[in-house]
């Protein structure tokens, strides 16, 4: 599977054949084929795996409940994972948007990576549905600023160099502030009073 997300970085899901995949592994086409019976079943196993994994790593590195502090937890899990994983994060890129998409395939053949996708959205707007009523952050529009959290953090592989000046730490870590900015939130986890 990580041998066919390269070859679906390098040459998109029309480009990429089974056949060529199977010389690449020293395999025969039947003998992928046993394991995936279509390229679809393949794309489609790499991109719920890769979903999965970055779910676990994000659930994994929540310790707090505290809404601010949670948020940031998952901000800088996000960012991690997107950073650590930039072919996976580049495969979602190229073939998926939050709006159940696929340039490649019909929504339903990626119905269970969607609703993961959907499920995410759920949890962070609930932390900030929680930071809100809390009154340790202020978010007008719940929704809105769950998607606008999780499309900073996606795209952060478009820019990050990895000979550049910052660690993925360090980028997380700046991340997180942004947010905590966006969502009007201290370090402490309360809102500054307004001026």
């Amino acid at each position: 599977m990580k041998v066919a997300l390269q070859k679906f970085l390098q040459y998109g899901y029309a480009g990429t054949s089974m056949k060529a995949l199977a010389q690449e592994l020293g395999v025969s086409a039947p003998a992928l084929y046993w394991y995936f019976p279509s390229k679809d079943d393949l794309y489609v196993s790499v991109l719920d795996a890769s979903m999965k994994d970055f779910l676990g790593h994000v659930r994994e590195s929540i310790t707090e409940e505290e809404p601010v502090h949670k948020l940031g937890q998952i901000v800088r899990a996000h960012v991690t994972w997107q950073l650590q994983q930039l072919g996976a994060a580049r495969a979602f890129d190229l073939t998926m948007t939050y709006r159940g998409e696929s340039h490649d395939l019909p929504p339903e053949r990626l119905a269970s990576v969607f609703e993961m996708q959907r499920k995410y959205v759920r949890e962070v707007g609930e932390v900030l549905q929680a930071g809100k009523d809390r009154g340790v952050m202020r978010v007008d529009d719940v929704t809105t600023t769950a998607f606008a959290i999780i499309t900073l953090c996606d795209y952060v592989f478009t820019w990050f160099d990895p000979q550049g000046g910052m660690s993925v730490a360090a980028v997380a870590n700046r991340y997180e502030g942004l947010v905590r900015n966006m969502v009007g939130a201290s370090a402490s986890g309360s809102v500054p009073e307004a001026g």
